[in-house]
């Protein structure tokens, strides 16, 4: 690669990175499925302060009692980065992943381009047009290392590069998640493998390289399989029941889900890859030139039973088996890794397009075009986003704010607990208080019922909340009927609920070492119930408004729950 592809390269990633380098904590950051489960990754007080194995010394921050295995999560290089502050180790993951995408795009889909003149520098364009995407940022290699696994795949497949080839199958085992992507990635090759045995084309490195990445995800997700197959600790998954949908609705679901793409997953394929890579494959038929027809046959296929499986998923007919399965996993989500299929597929298209086209100089210049107007689309979708989107970082954690207000409290905050209404608890877990409740993908389903006790007759004025917790139950929150379970836009809060009526159940509060209620919200029968109000902290210049309620010193007596 020459000295100006680099520096094309090099200037990418610096205008994708500005915000934070910009702006540093005042730059945006995804609140959806990331910084609202903060705590899973272990950060308590604003760094990482998990354990590779079960220790009490790991804060006992969220769900008190549970045991220490449940806290030690998932073994992750990406751990490492958060030691000594959340938010850079945040960005330096987010540099690093998208450095192994558009390494692992790059040499594969050169693979496709030798001895026919393909530029590299459109490799280099498509690649970056990859990384540009939002990739889910907890997923960690999940999605953004899948060109760079599949390439190792057809290292093991040429028996070539065999020592990198192993090497990746560790990185990716350490530096991703088995139930985001792991397990649909077995799925794929165990079918590719079928087909390669009766082809009489499989070898024993790709075989033990398998075996090398899957050992790793299992030792990578240890803390799991102890749980439930060990231990046989039932969890919260035994209760998830979700409702389908009718057969029209889960046709416009197929339909749907292929042409655009799931949040957790996003591929921005819509605009501009999928109508060029039909186009391409419909010409290619017509003019009976192509060469990797096989592979793009394949590519598609795939992406056509993902969303058909997605949809079918949730078919009521369906969804009624997988319920009484009590699986607690969700194996429509093959869309994971559908991002990596469609700039693979669109590559290898590319390269086709290049082929047949007489005019090479006319080709370069529609692939480029092509090529930077996806550049360009990831980029507002994510750096345009991390530059105007609120709240900011340092506006979501709010410092600050949490410090004051823990000057009007009494005692050493690592000897109590606190409630959170109405906003995050990974907020509070993030200025080190420990709380009674998070969002936890994976606990005992003892605490789930027990937590229930807590929030029974507030979640008797909404059916919908209470459905929501009873059948999924991951937001182990202190919901209130009046604010709902979408936290996200707090000054909607501020604006529009001024009071609420609170029926938690203070005595079970009080079981787990709950001291203060710190809610977003005015209790408005809060001495009525024995709340005492101690603070409020309601300066517009914070994100939050929060009332804070210091409970009965002396212990209530139970009442009817």
């Amino acid at each position: 690669m020459n000295k100006k592809l680099l520096l094309l390269i090099i200037g990418f990633f610096c205008v994708y990175f500005s915000p934070y380098f910009i702006k540093g904590h005042n730059a945006f950051v995804q609140i959806h499925d990331n910084l609202e489960q903060l705590n899973q990754t272990g950060i308590f007080d604003g760094r990482f302060q998990g354990s590779i194995f079960p220790s009490e010394k790991i804060p006992d921050a969220t769900l008190p009692g549970v045991a220490p295995i449940f806290r030690v999560g998932q073994l992750s290089i990406a751990k490492i980065f958060f030691f000594f502050d959340y938010f850079w180790g945040y960005v330096l993951n987010e540099i690093l992943i998208r450095i192994f995408g558009f390494v692992g795009l790059f040499y594969l889909l050169k693979i496709f381009t030798r001895n026919n003149g393909f530029p590299d520098y459109l490799l280099v364009l498509i690649s970056l047009a990859f990384v540009s995407l939002p990739f889910w940022s907890p997923g960690y290699l999940s999605i953004a290392g899948l060109p760079l696994l599949i390439l190792g795949f057809y290292n093991f497949y040429k028996k070539q590069k065999l020592l990198i080839s192993y090497l990746i199958m560790i990185l990716y085992a350490f530096y991703s998640n088995l139930f985001v992507a792991g397990i649909f990635v077995g799925i794929v090759i165990f079918a590719v493998y079928v087909y390669l045995f009766f082809k009489r084309k499989l070898n024993k490195h790709l075989l033990l390289g398998t075996a090398v990445l899957f050992i790793g995800l299992l030792v990578s997700h240890y803390p799991f399989f102890l749980i439930v197959f060990h231990y046989k600790i039932p969890t919260n998954r035994m209760m998830q029941n979700f409702n389908g949908y009718g057969f029209w609705e889960t046709l416009k679901r197929i339909f749907g889900h292929f042409f655009t793409s799931h949040i957790a997953s996003q591929s921005f394929h819509a605009r501009f890859i999928l109508e060029t890579s039909v186009f391409i494959t419909i010409s290619m038929f017509i003019r009976k030139n192509y060469e990797h027809l096989k592979i793009i046959l394949a590519l598609w296929l795939y992406l056509i039973l993902s969303s058909v499986i997605f949809g079918i998923y949730y078919y009521q007919p369906v969804l009624e088996i997988i319920n009484k399965m009590n699986i607690g996993f969700r194996m429509e989500r093959f869309y994971f890794l559908n991002p990596a299929i469609w700039f693979i597929l669109w590559g290898i298209l590319s390269v086709e397009f290049y082929q047949m086209m007489k005019n090479k100089k006319t080709a370069k210049i529609i692939i480029a075009v092509l090529f930077v107007l996806q550049i360009v689309y990831g980029m507002k979708n994510s750096t345009l986003i991390a530059y105007l989107g609120k709240p900011t970082f340092k506006e979501f954690v709010s410092r600050k704010q949490f410090s004051e207000i823990e000057q009007h409290l009494n005692g050493n905050k690592n000897d109590y607990r606190i409630g959170c209404i109405g906003f995050f608890p990974s907020v509070a877990n993030y200025n080190g208080f420990k709380t009674v409740g998070s969002f936890s993908v994976f606990y005992p389903l003892a605490f789930k019922n027990n937590f229930y006790k807590i929030i029974k007759k507030e979640l008797a004025k909404n059916e919908e909340i209470k459905n929501f917790f009873l059948h999924w139950g991951i937001q182990v929150f202190l919901f209130d009927d009046k604010i709902g379970k979408n936290y996200y836009d707090q000054n909607y809060i501020k604006n529009n609920i001024e009071n609420i009526s609170c029926e938690l159940n203070l005595y079970e509060l009080q079981k787990y070492k709950v001291k203060y209620l710190f809610s977003a919200a005015q209790i408005s029968n809060a001495k009525e119930i024995g709340l005492k109000e101690i603070s409020r902290s309601d300066n517009p210049k914070y994100y939050y408004r929060l009332f804070i309620y210091e409970l009965p010193k002396t212990q209530l007596k139970i009442t009817s729950s």
